[in-house]
């Protein structure tokens, strides 16, 4: 199988943004509804890509420099091997705006998968919005990345990446179905018991013709 472009086996280096002091938020509007959606939904998760955001909300370049400028948005570097992407976090002015959870460089706390599973959770909306499909972004408890609300329903999303022994009892308890996001079936293979309502998805999968895998007798099928 082709190595997804988010293993966790590829060389990975996070380089942060790094503030000497607390960051002042400035005074900028909102300027339009989908920088609002857009800057939320990427508070209630965490990070994404300069793609990404084109992708999902239609940013171009000179509406991510002005919201750079006006301290919504922040640019980190993430080295894939020997490749530089620019990853995005909100900024001071975006959490006071709508009113998101704020902390100084509170990026600095993130592990290599919690940042991959932004990249993948964003991945999978950016393959809903491809398919045509109208959805919502909310936050989600650990271990879930986040949560998409298309039309009545709901699901948490599982974004599987590295050791997985530390998932069993969070699993347990979900308010939501799941829907799994995985680099491989092998991976999630060792919480088959407790994915068996679940829906599956593989890293390859990510693209507007996506259909999910369900398990039936203990293996996953694509149906």
């Amino acid at each position: 199988m082709k190595t997804s472009p988010f293993s966790i086996t590829h060389e990975w280096t996070f380089k942060p943004a790094s503030f000497s002091e607390e960051l002042v938020p400035g005074y900028a509007p909102l300027r339009a509804a989908t920088e609002a959606d857009g800057l939320r939904s990427l508070g209630l998760i965490g990070c994404m890509g300069s793609v990404q955001m084109e992708r999902l909300f239609q940013w171009k370049r000179h509406q991510v420099r002005r919201m750079l400028a006006e301290k919504k948005l922040i640019q980190h570097l993430l080295l894939k091997n020997k490749n530089t992407i620019p990853i995005y976090t909100i900024g001071p002015r975006a959490a006071q705006l709508l009113n998101l959870e704020w902390s100084h460089e509170f990026w600095r706390t993130w592990t290599m998968e919690q940042i991959l599973s932004h990249l993948v959770f964003f991945q999978f909306c950016c393959a809903m919005r491809d398919k045509q499909k109208a959805f919502q972004i909310h936050a989600a408890p650990y271990p879930y990345t986040g949560r998409v609300e298309i039309g009545s329903e709901s699901r948490n999303v599982l974004v599987i990446r590295g050791d997985t022994s530390h998932l069993p009892d969070s699993l347990r308890h979900s308010s939501y179905p799941i829907i799994v996001i995985s680099e491989s079936l092998e991976a999630v293979m060792p919480l088959n018991e407790l994915l068996k309502e679940a829906k599956l998805l593989l890293d390859t999968d990510l693209n507007q013709e996506y259909r999910f895998y369900k398990q039936i007798n203990g293996g996953w099928v694509n149906k």
